[in-house]
């Protein structure tokens, strides 16, 4: 069921979206992360966003 509302539709996409991904180990992290929470790595990458 799509979302119509423009609201809703951005919070939900923030939500799945606004994370960083390991480089290492593919874990996913808060946005904020400055190492993984997983294996302690520096090396994060945004999640990638596709339209």
């Amino acid at each position: 069921m799509p979302i119509r509302d423009p609201e809703k539709l951005q919070l939900a996409l923030d939500h799945h979206f606004r994370v960083k991904i390991c480089r290492r180990c593919n874990a996913r992290n808060p946005w904020d992360a400055e190492r993984c929470r997983r294996c302690k790595s520096r090396d994060l990458r945004p999640k990638r966003y596709k339209k």
